[in-house]
């Protein structure tokens, strides 16, 4: 019943991913344009979802799917640490003003993490987003919006690819380990 429940969860959250999206980057866009470079993210799709929960969330407690805090994201990058500072600022007051469809859950600033060396760096700000589409249906997601700077662009799209092939592999390692495990009877 488990899987059951995780595929309806995946699939309740992509739908809800879909109706939200575009009001929830048109809000996101007005609010962070004027601080950085706004750019749209793409939703993740099923398939996606369903492998973040098998290989990353694999031991995490059930409900799993409750993990999936970036189904709809966005970032904003900015050319120095201040205007990046000035821009979480400012999303943060606009939240605090309590008068935005968006409710602040989590913070994750990774310029804080304790990894050797340069790498890739940012902070994620998800946020509950309160739909103001159909008041009579009300719709809420939590999105996630990646606050970067521009020279962490680059490296973030250098490890994406890596990052992509090794999750790949590590997928293609689980099923061989699988059908191993079953006598090559899958």
């Amino acid at each position: 019943t488990i899987f059951i429940d995780t595929n309806v969860a995946v699939n309740k959250l992509t739908t809800t991913a879909k109706q939200l999206d575009g009001e929830f980057q048109a809000h996101l866009r007005a609010v962070m344009s004027r601080f950085g470079d706004f750019r749209r993210g793409p939703t993740k799709t099923v398939e996606r979802c369903q492998s973040k929960l098998e290989n990353e969330y694999r031991g995490a407690a059930y409900p799993k799917a409750a993990k999936l805090l970036d189904v709809v994201r966005s970032s904003v990058s900015f050319n120095t640490v201040e205007q990046l500072l000035e821009g979480y600022q400012g999303l943060l007051r606009y939240i605090e003003t309590g008068t935005s469809s968006l409710e602040l859950a989590r913070v994750k600033n990774g310029f804080l993490a304790a990894q050797g060396g340069a790498g890739y760096r940012d902070i994620k700000v998800n946020v509950v987003y309160h739909s103001e589409h159909d008041p009579d249906h009300p719709l809420s997601m939590v999105c996630e919006v990646q606050l970067l700077l521009n020279q962490y662009l680059h490296e973030k799209k250098r490890i994406h690819k890596l990052y992509s092939v090794l999750r790949e592999r590590a997928y293609f390692e689980l099923v061989a380990k699988a059908q191993d495990e079953d006598g090559g009877q899958q």
